[in-house]
């Protein structure tokens, strides 16, 4: 197996993961902060779409077009940017449940189309240009491998969300 399709698979495998978390938790408190967190289910998926499209498309071939046509990327930084931020919850309804789902399952499809087209010549590659330094990675390899950790990371703190709220650890 290529680094690439190692990479690739990490990734479907730690979105499995959410998309378990996803199915889950009733919509109806996605937009709960639970005791004991500073953070909603909502705020965390946002934040996946935004992460994902960052770390594994943007930072490996550039604004991606698409994802920019169907996801107000530039509104949800502003909502979902976690680097420094002690919000970490939306207002109910601020954008509904099912949109959000949407827009999670379409920034992975293009995020997975786009990695297939690719091979391991350009995991060396420095990243693409971004406004700023990436808090992580210096190469395409570091941004693919810290895409699939950070969504897994996520995972975590959306499974104490999920507990929290009353719905307790299933494992498959």
């Amino acid at each position: 197996m290529s680094k690439i399709d190692f990479l690739k698979e990490q990734i479907i495998e730690s979105r499995d993961f959410v998309n378990r978390l996803v199915s889950e938790l009733p919509e109806s408190l996605w937009y709960t902060i639970p005791q004991g967190t500073d953070s909603n289910f909502a705020w965390q998926i946002g934040h996946l779409i935004i992460s994902q499209n960052f770390h594994a498309i943007t930072c490996i071939t550039g604004r991606n077009e698409e994802v920019y046509k169907l996801i107000p990327l530039i509104d949800y930084i502003k909502i979902f940017n976690g680097m420094g931020t002690l919000h970490r919850s939306v207002e109910e309804n601020l954008i509904p449940t099912t949109e959000l789902k949407k827009q999670l399952d379409t920034v992975h499809e293009i995020c997975i189309r786009n990695l297939s087209l690719l091979d391991d010549r350009i995991l060396s590659e420095n990243l693409e240009p971004i406004p700023f330094k990436h808090p992580v990675a210096n190469n395409k390899y570091e941004a693919l491998s810290w895409c699939f950790k950070h969504e897994m990371w996520h995972s975590a703190e959306m499974e104490a969300i999920k507990r929290a709220l009353g719905h307790p650890v299933k494992w498959m």
